[in-house]
């Protein structure tokens, strides 16, 4: 157990990219009103929509890749209903996160309440083209992030 948090702060150092709502991040000096429609999101009803979107994505990688996750502790061999109530819980409590592992890639995605992204760390080129087109289908988009 002990090795596998190891694990997750060495990937945590890594590269990451975002998946996101928007196309590319909004630069501090923005006028924009994101932080207004970032409370919407996260307060209004459109949070199930989202909610379901994020539930799609981290589904649709588990159709490619085999996952475990960390949520009160370490399931190695989650069911969708596990990922569906995960994020549900999160979203709920306005808190939490939950850190879905792909071992045999040593790719970790980690999804936070307060963030309307997911962030993927150390994505090899080879899962970068269908983490864009998995994103691409419930209308996000994956973008380099910075660490």
């Amino acid at each position: 157990m002990e090795d596998e948090f190891k694990r997750l702060d060495c990937i945590l150092k890594k590269p990451c990219y975002v998946i996101d709502f928007l196309p590319q991040r909004v630069e501090k000096a923005a006028n924009g009103h994101f932080f207004d429609v970032e409370y919407y999101l996260l307060n209004s009803q459109k949070r199930f929509e989202m909610k379901n979107k994020y539930v799609n994505i981290i589904l649709k990688m588990m159709c490619y890749y085999h996952a475990s996750i960390l949520w009160n502790g370490w399931n190695h061999n989650p069911k969708p209903e596990d990922i569906n109530n995960a994020v549900s819980e999160i979203m709920e409590n306005h808190s939490g996160t939950l850190n879905i592992l792909f071992s045999e890639e040593d790719v970790l995605l980690v999804f936070e309440w307060d963030c309307l992204n997911l962030t993927v760390y150390n994505l090899p080129e080879n899962m970068k083209e269908i983490t864009e087109k998995i994103a691409l289908s419930e209308g996000f988009f994956c973008w380099k992030g910075t660490n």
